[in-house]
């Protein structure tokens, strides 16, 4: 499977129902639901690759990856979400986020397609979904017969930071 990339990255955005116009998202699915993020924090879609683990990592950081260079902090998103773990299969892809000053790669079970959303099909996440742990839930967007929770990728990510690379020439 080829990447496809999308450039330029921009800072990540929130999906608001009351939003002025059309937000463009990133669906996917992870055990069986449907989930999107804001296309623009999106820099690429990869096929999986094996990550470097990291001993005393987090258990929802994967590793690493290389990335053109860079060193990426790999998530597994099921783990992330406190949902059942499944196994690496020919459609689960990495998807690199791209967060300001920093990249991760977060692991997807598939990536279904990107939707333009009206502010009319964004609705808020209701207040008894939204309890502790929950907070990048922020709301769902009704496409036809589906239902696709919308993330604040930015939130969920918050803490993943890789070290500062060592300077390896002193």
């Amino acid at each position: 499977m080829s990447h496809l990339q999308i450039v330029p990255a921009a800072p990540a955005a929130v999906f608001c129902p009351d939003g002025p116009g059309v937000t463009e998202a990133l669906v996917f699915f992870l055990d069986g639901q449907e989930y999107g993020i804001a296309l623009q924090c999106v820099q690429e879609i990869r096929s999986y690759q094996r990550p470097t683990r990291l001993a005393g990592a987090r258990d929802d950081v994967l590793g690493v990856i290389d990335l053109r260079g860079e060193i990426v902090p790999l998530v597994d998103l099921r783990r992330r979400l406190g949902l059942v773990a499944a196994d690496v299969d020919p459609f689960t892809v990495v998807i690199v986020i791209s967060l300001m000053d920093r990249r991760i790669g977060v692991v997807a079970d598939r990536v279904n397609d990107v939707v333009a959303l009206s502010p009319q099909q964004i609705r808020a996440m209701p207040p008894l979904c939204g309890g502790a742990g929950q907070h990048h839930l922020v709301a769902i967007a009704s496409l036809d017969a589906r239902s696709v929770l919308l993330m604040d990728i930015e939130a969920l990510l918050a803490e993943i930071r890789v070290a500062a690379p060592l300077d390896l020439a002193a």
